[in-house]
């Protein structure tokens, strides 16, 4: 039981004695959670929760829709870079997940079934996947095209935070992976293509320790992703 110690910030525990000082922020902050898990629609709202308040206690993007005018119901939300850098977050670290643990994170952030299906079969995933490679697809539904899904992939793994937008920047060895993987899933890019962008890209790289930026290729007329 709480009771009220003279302040409207603080209230005193009647059994202990002890002020619990509860900031004027605090009905703020849980009426926009109310209205935030309303519109997402979370299928498990601890997990979500958990996420939430983790992001907004670090200052990062939450996991809330972002379409409001849209009617939202369970596993429905759609994709977008904000939900899919809170999943990066919590699954990049070990490399190789299990299907079981990204399907229970896809669904606890409310996105759709059909299209973690179809990830899963365009990456031919099996019961362990590689994250970086479902991570790349994911990337590639966002952009539509190889470029702008490996620009999307630059911004959200950029390792340098001096490298701000529009730029972004990761490891030639990064650039070299999700390129290579999502040519070779479009099945359109021709191998020389691939080869003359990875060697121009490769030697702007050596120039800047090793990093690839974004302004390397999105505007560029000496490389063509694909």
């Amino acid at each position: 039981v709480f009771v009220a110690s003279g302040s409207h910030s603080g209230f005193r525990m009647s059994h202990t004695g002890k002020t619990v000082v509860i900031p004027p922020e605090l009905p703020g902050i849980l009426k926009q959670f109310t209205k935030d898990a309303i519109r997402t629609q979370p299928e498990d709202l601890l997990e979500w929760a958990t996420l939430y308040f983790s992001a907004l206690v670090q200052g990062k993007t939450l996991p809330v829709n972002r379409t409001p005018d849209k009617v939202v119901t369970p596993n429905t939300m759609d994709l977008t870079p904000e939900v899919l850098t809170t999943m990066h977050e919590k699954l990049h670290k070990n490399g190789t997940v299990s299907k079981k643990e990204v399907s229970k994170l896809w669904r606890s952030l409310g996105l759709a079934d059909d299209l973690l299906r179809h990830i899963m079969t365009v990456g031919c995933f099996g019961d362990q996947l590689d994250w970086i490679k479902f991570f790349a697809l994911c990337c590639s539904y966002l952009g539509g095209t190889i470029k702008n899904a490996v620009t999307h992939a630059l911004y959200i793994l950029n390792s340098d935070s001096s490298c701000k937008p529009p730029d972004a920047c990761v490891p030639f060895e990064t650039f070299h992976f999700l390129y290579s993987y999502l040519a070779a899933v479009d099945k359109e890019v021709s191998q020389a293509q691939i080869d003359r962008t990875i060697t121009y890209l490769e030697a702007q790289a050596k120039a800047r320790e090793g990093m690839v930026k974004v302004s390397d290729f999105v505007n560029s007329r000496k490389v063509r992703l694909g």
